[in-house]
């Protein structure tokens, strides 16, 4: 090479990197930033795109999702939500809105099924026999198929399981109820939105976020500290337990409204060599018993929610249980996703999945249960346990319509993901539907309830 041309290259080098590094500065506009890819997020930016929205989603870990409450291959999806049918609606609405998405990717030429995200299942419940009333109006009311026993006697005859004095257990037949795979509906979500032209950041952590003017401008951090600016006419605030500290300076009271917990979830397996004792009847009867929400104790704490997160090579599953109310407090937020089990929530673990087993016809001993791995995600909760699905209310006290908060999922936040991404995606346009179910939640999720909630808490806006 001679010099001359060696010369080029340096330069030509030098220059790139200093365009390189002028970018990795500078500031990106955009129509709409979404701000956390988890299901929240990811709903609300594929709706967005659908709209013909230029969209940019900001996700602070990489592809693999490994951490929040939208990790895991399983959640419990259901038509039948008990008392309220608000929360029916949800789920039913949800599935259309996954049948668009999936036609959407076919359409695409991504080959994909309704079966990637939802696996159809008996779903159980078990409760107070006190309850047997609503529980029958709500099941005709959501029109649900289902049967139920309300006796021991009727429970070893319809369901051949052993059902104590004073509970009934309901079985929901539903297509769609059983679980759902948030996992796979975050990666679904993530090529649509790809495929529709929005963008998606991997490893971008919002370090801050301020209006200015009639824009906001929004910091974020990668893995190895380089910074980089966006500024964006409307934002979509996803960030789960973080939306307190995010919203420090747009919106002070977030943080008294948003109180982050840690939950924890066990994964439990039949030991393989009592397992394979099983006969057919015994297996055939673990697979009914799940999923199930068991609320048949005397205590809120002592209620569970278990489900198959999956079978390994030998057919044996791998039974997840955690407990709604098995709550603790949090030092770390950032630490918390890696804390293990304690004795006494892995004996909770092992205790309620054998009752439960055996209450169920399936010979197992709690000496027979080993642990396969436990998580430790988080809640976030609102005062009233009802998600926030709004437009900020601003310091001023007057309502920002430029800027929509998904907060306070707590256990209730994935049977709705993406009915509430077209809530979020309808209040940053403006816009509304006539159904009365979707008016029903607007209001139950959106900005009068939150008034109403930093009302309560007597919070200054400003403060």
């Amino acid at each position: 090479m001679s010099a001359l041309s060696l010369i080029l290259t340096s330069l030509l080098i030098i220059f790139s990197g200093q365009l390189q590094a002028r970018d990795t500065g500078s500031e990106q506009h955009h129509d709409v930033v979404v701000i956390g890819g988890g299901l929240m997020g990811s709903a609300a930016a594929w709706q967005l795109v659908r709209d013909g929205k230029e969209v940019i989603l900001l996700e602070k870990q990489d592809r693999k999702y490994s951490q929040g409450s939208s990790k895991g291959r399983t959640r419990i999806a259901r038509s039948n939500n008990l008392s309220r049918d608000l929360w029916s609606w949800l789920h039913n609405r949800s599935v259309s809105e996954t049948e668009t998405l999936i036609h959407y990717l076919g359409d695409q030429g991504f080959i994909t099924s309704m079966f990637a995200v939802y696996q159809t299942r008996p779903v159980n419940y078990m409760r107070p026999l006190k309850a047997a009333d609503a529980i029958i109006a709500s099941s005709e009311r959501q029109q649900v198929d289902y049967k139920i026993a309300l006796t021991p006697q009727e429970g070893a005859a319809m369901f051949g399981v052993q059902l104590p004095e004073g509970v009934f257990l309901h079985r929901e037949f539903n297509e769609y109820s059983g679980t759902l795979n948030p996992e796979a509906l975050i990666t679904l979500l993530h090529r649509a939105i790809e495929l529709k032209g929005g963008r998606i950041v991997y490893n971008a952590s919002v370090s801050d976020i301020q209006r200015h003017g009639n824009h906001y401008l929004i910091a974020t951090e990668d893995q190895h500290g380089s910074e980089r600016r966006y500024t964006a006419n409307q934002v979509v605030s996803a960030a789960g337990p973080y939306t307190g500290p995010l919203l420090s300076e747009l919106a002070p009271y977030m943080d008294k409204l948003i109180t982050p917990k840690r939950v924890f979830l066990a994964f439990v397996q039949i030991r393989p060599e009592k397992y394979h004792q099983l006969d057919d009847h015994a297996r055939s009867q673990l697979q009914r018993a799940y999923p199930v929400i068991n609320s048949s104790a005397a205590t809120r704490q002592g209620s569970f929610y278990s489900m198959i997160e999956y079978s390994d090579v030998q057919g044996n599953p791998v039974i997840k249980i955690g407990g709604h109310f098995q709550r603790s407090d949090i030092n770390n937020l950032d630490d918390v996703w890696h804390q293990t089990l304690s004795g006494e929530e892995l004996r909770w673990s092992i205790e309620n999945t054998g009752r439960y087993l055996r209450m169920q016809g399936v010979p197992v001993n709690d000496e027979d249960l080993q642990l396969v791995d436990d998580v430790s995600c988080v809640y976030s909760l609102t005062r009233s346990e009802v998600p926030i699905v709004s437009q900020l209310v601003a310091p001023s006290g007057e309502m920002d319509s430029n800027f929509v908060v998904m907060a306070g999922m707590s256990g209730v936040g994935a049977k709705g993901a993406m009915i509430y991404g077209r809530i979020a995606a309808n209040l940053i346009q403006g816009k509304s539907e006539d159904d009365p179910g979707y008016l029903e939640a607007v209001a139950a999720v959106g900005v009068t309830r939150l008034k109403e909630d930093v009302d309560q808490l007597n919070i200054n806006p400003e403060k």
